[in-house]
């Protein structure tokens, strides 16, 4: 959600020189595939998954294509950031795809349909700034990790190897619900009139439901349908929103979203402003903390929902400050 829940993928990304058109290029699923290629994807999925599940990072990057393999520090905080809930899991398959674009001439954004088209089986699945070759996507289902989680693997061919081109870590509960206790949440706000809260937990329940952002199937599409629906006219991240604080100051708030946090077993708010300066971090902790209080006067549904409350001032080198309060203490 910005407006992400969580930093979830590390994946391949090239130059800008990408086409911004999108290209559709063939897929297969696993019934259509060749079942030594079908055999290769399902076995070496679980295989690669069980050095991400123990964090290893040099036997991850020994299986990865360059981009990923040389950039120690990324890899090394995605492994570790997951490692907590991972250890000692292991993957079972789901799916399997076969991803062809090697008739692609250069780095381009590129959709494939899977499946028989207008059935209910059907998938399509898009990928920015693509370069050509082959390429299998695994779907995994984590068994015996901390939550329950997705993990899927995009894996470019390179003679006869799979070499490691995109990790997709999917968490499939935040603070112990899962996709369908968010959506359930979000219409019963959405009946009492609450359309942020609403707006908010619709967007937790879409993080957790796909096992992949860029994957759509008929379902998640009536889902997504049903959550753009509920989008609140008045969302910062459309046109900066103007709060008018009770120091009379007017403050510009650019950006609204949540966050997950285990510790108060829910979601808290997130409020990012413009503001000149954030040199002086005592007087810019007094502003976070008037932005807060001018944001819970505007919306008093979010009081009783949210854990705390984080105010961030961006100056405008794009620097900030942030300040975390518990709700409670902001009433």
């Amino acid at each position: 959600m910005k407006n992400n829940l969580r930093k979830f993928a590390f994946f391949l990304l090239i130059s800008a020189f990408g086409a911004s058109a999108a290209y559709a290029e063939s897929c297969s699923t696993a019934s259509e595939m060749d079942a030594a290629t079908r055999s290769a994807l399902q076995t070496i999925g679980p295989q690669y998954y069980a050095a991400i599940a123990s964090a290893n990072e040099p036997q991850v990057a020994t299986n990865s294509i360059p981009d990923i393999a040389n950039n120690t520090a990324g890899l090394t905080g995605l492994l570790n950031e997951h490692k907590t809930f991972l250890e000692g899991s292991t993957a079972t398959v789901r799916n399997v795809y076969l991803l062809d674009a090697s008739t692609n001439t250069a780095p381009a954004n590129t959709d494939f349909f899977c499946g028989v088209f207008n059935s209910s089986n059907k998938v399509a699945i898009s990928l920015q700034n693509l370069p050509p070759g082959k390429y299998g996507m695994v779907i995994m289902d984590v068994n015996g990790s901390k939550i329950p989680y997705f993990y899927s693997l995009l894996l470019l061919q390179d003679g006869t190897t799979w070499k490691i081109a995109g990790l997709f870590p999917r968490a499939r509960q935040i603070a112990g619900h899962d996709a369908q206790w968010y959506w359930q949440q979000a219409r019963d706000f959405e009946a009492k009139g609450q359309k942020h809260n609403a707006w908010y937990y619709y967007l937790a329940a879409k993080e957790l439901a796909a096992p992949l952002p860029f994957l759509s199937t008929d379902k998640i599409d009536n889902f997504n349908q049903e959550v753009e629906s509920a989008m609140p006219p008045d969302l910062p991240e459309k046109s900066p929103l103007n709060v008018q604080a009770a120091n009379g100051k007017t403050y510009q708030v650019t950006n609204l979203f949540v966050i997950p946090n285990d510790k108060t077993n829910g979601l808290d708010l997130v409020v990012k402003y413009q503001t000149p300066d954030i040199s002086d971090t005592g007087k810019t902790f007094i502003e976070n903390k008037e932005v807060m209080k001018a944001i819970l006067a505007k919306y008093p549904e979010f009081k009783p929902v949210y854990g705390n409350l984080v105010a961030r001032a961006v100056a405008p080198s794009g620097q900030d400050f942030g300040s975390m309060l518990p709700v409670k203490d902001l009433q």
